[in-house]
């Protein structure tokens, strides 16, 4: 039995020295049927179906419900605001404590200038009404006078048409009715001298001497008689027309006169109206200004409206800004509109983490959180998350949804900006396409199908860090390689 056993083991020895040499062989002597390939293919996966889990971590701050920001909401006093007392940055305080106390003096000059103004508006505003009812009686009576004027120029042309213009050519025609009537007077005696001295017994010089005289009377009672129709006609021809267009053109300059009158009156009364509106106006914004002042008077005093604690600043994404002691203290000057302090109720709390798009959606209302204080890790406690959709908030690093996480009552040592771990427990995603994280790149992946590799651009959808579910462009079963190429 021991020969037998030692004839193995030689046997053994001498076939292990036998391959030995064999594979010392180059590969240039050693045989093809013996040369071994040294390149393996990619490894590959199947796309299945399976539960994606959504649970995730996150970093998150202890926000306060409900407080109040402590700020000078002045409307109309713009001078400076000294601080003559102010609470100590974390102090615990009453409702009715002097939370920030401003130093009174310059609102008051301008408050006592702004009533000055005021007083001088008003008394402005009285005058320029006095001065407007005399006005509007000055104004009435020149207008009656103008009125009066057109109607004693309509009454003139009517006169003159109805009396004045008709006698007047009657007149000239009865002068030279009477210039005829002695020109037939005359011819008539000279006639009547001719038969008297036919009969009687005159001598011929003295019915020559009598005769020649009548002739020359006649004679010139003619030529009297056609100057006198000359001086009609042309009286007729240029003085009538004259005349008539005196009373007339004096009753056009009337009415334009009355018509500018009322233009420039109505032009007045409206600047007289503007200048009273303009005027009343600046009594109304000096009232305003005063009454303002006044309400900003009462604002230099702060009192804190509930019982809380108090912080100078205020919290934005976590961090207190805003608020250093040392320009938050007696003798230093603050800001209108600047928050100056936050008052808020301890234990009155509500967690905020900043989210990206996929786990912020990914939320549903009401999911439980497990939230645990840096600070104080031993209270941990359970919240709900507040999936409302709002819009993103961009910060340095990029754009995150606030998840608010509702906590209820929580311990009064923890304050606004606190940090704490989130867990949210998002139920899992049931009975989806899922591949490995490693084999989406680029919105691709390379599947294999009959031994050849083929790109093929897909949908993703939710991850977990390691599985991605698989929206579109695959389906089940199919052969993906688990690290993917560009």
């Amino acid at each position: 039995m021991k020969a037998f056993s030692i004839f193995v083991l030689a046997a053994v020895l001498s076939v292990g020295a036998g391959l030995s040499l064999a594979d010392s062989a180059s590969p240039a002597t050693r045989p093809a049927a013996t040369q071994r390939t040294t390149t393996t293919a990619p490894s590959t996966t199947l796309v299945k179906r399976g539960d994606l889990p959504l649970k995730f971590e996150a970093t998150g701050y202890f926000e306060a419900v409900d407080p109040v920001e402590i700020r000078l909401r002045l409307k109309a006093y713009a001078g400076d605001l000294t601080i003559n007392a102010i609470a100590a940055s974390g102090a615990s305080v009453k409702k009715g404590d002097v939370l920030l106390e401003i130093d009174p003096v310059p609102l008051n000059k301008q408050l006592a200038s702004a009533e000055n103004d005021r007083m001088a508006a008003v008394a402005n505003v009285e005058k320029l009404e006095a001065d407007f009812k005399l006005s509007e009686a000055s104004e009435a009576l020149t207008l009656k006078t103008q009125q009066n004027a057109v109607g004693d120029a309509e009454n003139a042309l009517k006169w003159w048409e109805q009396v004045d213009g008709p006698q007047m050519l009657k007149q000239w025609d009865l002068q030279v009715k009477q210039f005829k009537d002695n020109v037939d007077d005359r011819s008539d005696e000279l006639d009547q001298l001719k038969k008297m001295y036919k009969t009687e017994e005159l001598t011929s010089a003295t019915a020559d001497i009598v005769v020649k005289r009548a002739v020359r009377g006649l004679e010139q009672a003619e030529i009297q008689l056609d100057m006198e129709k000359d001086r009609v006609k042309k009286n007729k021809t240029i003085y009538y027309p004259i005349s008539k267009r005196v009373v007339t053109d004096a009753l056009l300059r009337a009415k334009q006169a009355l018509a500018s009158l009322e233009i420039a009156q109505t032009h007045v009364k409206s600047q007289w109206k503007t200048t009273l509106f303009t005027s009343r106006t600046a009594v109304v914004t000096a009232t305003q200004k005063v009454t303002e002042l006044k309400g900003d008077l009462e604002k230099l005093m702060v009192v804190a409206p509930m019982e809380g604690v108090v912080w100078f600043g205020q919290m934005t994404s976590g961090n207190w800004q805003g608020g250093e002691a040392k320009t938050l203290r007696m003798g230093e000057k603050v800001m209108a509109q600047q928050n100056l302090m936050t008052l808020y109720t301890p234990g009155k709390m509500r967690v905020i983490a900043d989210l990206t798009e996929a786990k912020y959606f990914s939320v549903p209302m009401g999911t439980v959180a497990t939230v645990t204080p840096m600070s104080f890790p031993e209270l941990r406690m359970e919240g709900k998350c507040d999936a409302t959709p709002r819009t993103a908030v961009v910060l340095p690093t990029g754009p995150v949804y606030p998840m608010a996480i509702a906590v209820g009552e929580v311990d009064a040592r923890l304050i606004p900006g606190m940090k704490a771990t989130i867990q949210v427990a998002v139920p899992p995603l049931p009975n989806v396409l899922l591949m490995p994280n490693g084999a989406l790149v680029n919105g691709a992946v390379w599947v294999r199908e009959n031994g050849a590799e083929k790109k093929k651009a897909v949908v993703s959808g939710h991850t977990d860090g390691k599985s991605t579910e698989i929206v579109g462009g695959l389906n089940e079963g199919e052969e993906v390689l688990t690290q993917g190429k560009p």
